[in-house]
């Protein structure tokens, strides 16, 4: 009889489940792996310098793709889900079986969560901006990047953003192994995402507008002569005020400012400011309205992953800058 009721008796195995990762683990995760990968851009930055400044706005594709490559291998099946940062603090990405990801799924992940931060002040022309293109990269940057940091930090549940809930994957501990048993992702984080890109996208049509109306038509105008010159990467011009405090008094001080990133490494910084100065004077009437015309030259690079600038500024008053742009360059006057 014994041996009959151990037959009839069966062990069911306690089945593993994998734990969720937490938000501070994931955030040291991606922290070390942001050090590493500045590291090695800035490495590269110092043996190539002039040629990531001559690829202007396109280098922070050449960073993409060299984030891709890291993010999108080593978190695959490839490197069992870990990037060096994960590896550390012993976490990984999985799908809902426990399972490495593909390459292919790893690297879409990435790119979901890394293209908002890569468009973001990237050098794109302002003519781009002010067309449809414009509303798309409001949507990318505001709208994906938006959702992505929300969900980041309210989606405690399955601990899941945008990028994970679209190819369907986890991060989670190493150890114990497993299914992931995390229920659904709670309805409401659903309803927020979709109304805050119903916002962004009619932010970005108001803003579509207001760049047709007041002085912006003129700076962008300005902006768009200068890079037309053909020196220069990207340019911006706008307008503004300050205060300045003597003894009881305070002063407005109204002001144009340029920055200007240069294509080659100028021989002569004030040459290229006198150069700038020109186009805005010519370009821009309402700067003879102001107290101060400043222009900065900027020489540099930006990878996402790294950048490294030159900067110098020049000021003077617009009525200066008259004289200032006639005179050789010895005498053009002192800059800051």
């Amino acid at each position: 009889m014994d041996d009959l009721h151990s037959e009839d008796q069966q062990v069911i195995p306690q089945l593993e489940k994998r734990v969720i990762s937490g938000f501070w683990r994931r955030i040291l995760a991606f922290v070390i792996d942001g050090i590493f990968m500045g590291l090695v851009g800035f490495a590269v930055g110092i043996f190539f310098f002039d040629p990531l400044a001559h690829l202007g706005g396109w280098g922070r594709l050449l960073g993409f793709c060299a984030a891709l490559v890291y993010y999108g291998v080593l978190n695959s099946s490839i490197g069992n889900g870990q990037t060096i940062g994960k590896r550390i603090v012993k976490i990984e990405v999985v799908n809902g079986n426990g399972e490495h990801i593909s390459l292919g799924r790893s690297s879409l992940r990435y790119s979901i969560l890394a293209v908002p931060f890569f468009l973001n002040a990237a050098m794109i022309p302002p003519a781009l901006l002010t067309g449809p293109l414009g509303y798309l990269l409001g949507l990318l940057i505001f709208g994906l990047g938006g959702a992505i940091i929300y969900l980041y930090i309210f989606n405690r549940r399955t601990r899941q953003s945008l990028h994970d809930m679209v190819c369907d994957t986890f991060v989670v501990r190493t150890f114990p192994k497993g299914d992931v048993l995390a229920g659904p992702v709670w309805k409401t984080h659903i309803v927020i995402v979709s109304v805050w890109f119903i916002l962004v996208a009619i932010g970005a049509i108001v803003m579509q507008n207001l760049s047709q109306k007041g002085i912006f038509p003129g700076l962008l105008a300005t902006q768009q002569a200068i890079i037309s010159s053909g020196k220069v990467h990207m340019a911006t011009v706008f307008v503004g005020k300050t205060w300045t405090v003597s003894g009881s008094n305070k002063n407005e001080v109204t002001y144009v400012a340029s920055n200007a990133v240069w294509k080659k490494r100028p021989a002569n910084y004030e040459t290229a400011a006198r150069e700038v100065a020109l186009i805005i004077l010519n370009q821009y009437p309402g700067v003879m309205t102001k107290d101060v015309l400043e222009v900065t030259i900027t020489y540099g690079y930006d990878i996402g992953i790294a950048r490294a600038w030159h900067n110098w500024t020049f000021r003077h008053s617009p009525a200066k800058w008259k004289d200032v742009v006639s005179l050789p360059v010895e005498n053009a006057g002192v800059r800051q």
